[in-house]
């Protein structure tokens, strides 16, 4: 899969990008631009594609995606999609900014934000309470110095974790923009079906040997292994959605041993399928303070999502 060179413009009056959605899906393809990202999802859920990690993504989540690293959100299935979403050059700060012995940890992070990171502590509530700030904030100073406040506190954020691997390196190729991207666009129309390697590699034009040196390659997995994550992305979705049982949700995501379903969910999101039911159903029916600041910033815009 060929990622595609994204276009960021700044917004009116800003040398960076603050933007909210309100979005049917966050459904494109893997796309990378030389600014960095910083992505707050408010309502959506799915798998997040970044370099060669696939995981799912949920409400609540806040990711910092380094400049040039290809990415894409896709959801599992079309409900609404919100999200606060900054994005910045590193040159906007100017050549000797980040080299002043203040700035030297958010240094240290815009590096390591090019393997992608991901926040899960209490810094992350109070970054996404700037960025809520900055997006309802007039351009000017107070939005850049938020913006700095932000990036201060996930610099110190010591539970913050690496998305991609740290041997990934992906070279852009015009050559590869079309192949891995049909077989994912075909995995997320049969994923419900008895759907082969030899299936897929008829899609992608290439013998089923090429196509899974592709997957190990390119997102460093098998291609078994990348379909069993999209079937139980959509049945962590249905335990949410629906009153079936694991048991019925199970075989129709393609497991046919419940035992070895409950193994690779809760290898996957750390959760027996019947414990991340209760614990997020409860989530969803807890107002947060984050959920109240957002019903209090202005009607975010309706576009179509860049991260």
């Amino acid at each position: 899969m060929k990622p595609y060179l994204g276009t960021v413009p700044p917004s009116p009056g800003s040398s960076f990008t603050c933007e909210s959605y309100d979005v049917p899906e966050f459904r494109h393809d893997y796309h990378y631009h030389p600014e960095i990202e910083l992505t707050w999802i408010i309502e959506s859920d799915g798998q997040r594609l970044v370099g060669d990690s696939i995981r799912p993504f949920k409400a609540g989540d806040l990711v910092l995606i380094g400049e040039n690293l290809p990415h894409h959100f896709r959801n599992t299935c079309r409900s609404r999609a919100r999200s606060i979403c900054i994005q910045f050059k590193l040159e906007m700060f100017g050549s000797e900014f980040l080299q002043l012995r203040e700035f030297s940890e958010i240094s240290s992070l815009l590096e390591e934000a090019n393997r992608g990171l991901s926040f899960k502590s209490k810094t992350a509530k109070a970054v996404q309470r700037l960025m809520a700030e900055s997006l309802n904030a007039s351009p000017g100073p107070s939005r850049i110095t938020r913006l700095i406040d932000a990036l201060h506190l996930l610099s110190i954020d010591r539970d913050r974790e690496f998305l991609a691997s740290v041997t990934y390196a992906e070279k852009i190729n015009p050559t590869r923009i079309d192949r891995l991207q049909r077989v994912l666009n075909y995995l997320e129309s049969h994923w419900d079906e008895t759907v082969s390697l030899e299936d897929a590699s008829r899609v992608a034009a290439l013998h089923p040997q090429s196509l899974s040196r592709f997957f190990q390659k390119h997102l460093r997995m098998t291609y078994q292994e990348y379909l069993k994550r999209l079937r139980l992305g959509h049945a962590a979705r249905a335990l949410l959605d629906t009153n079936r049982t694991v048991t019925d949700i199970a075989f129709h995501s393609g497991f046919n041993n419940i035992s070895n379903f409950n193994r690779h969910f809760r290898r996957v999101y750390q959760r027996t399928p019947l414990e991340y039911r209760r614990q997020e159903m409860t989530l969803r029916n807890i107002r947060t303070d984050n959920g109240e600041l957002i019903q209090e910033a202005s009607e975010p815009s309706r576009r179509t999502p860049r991260n």
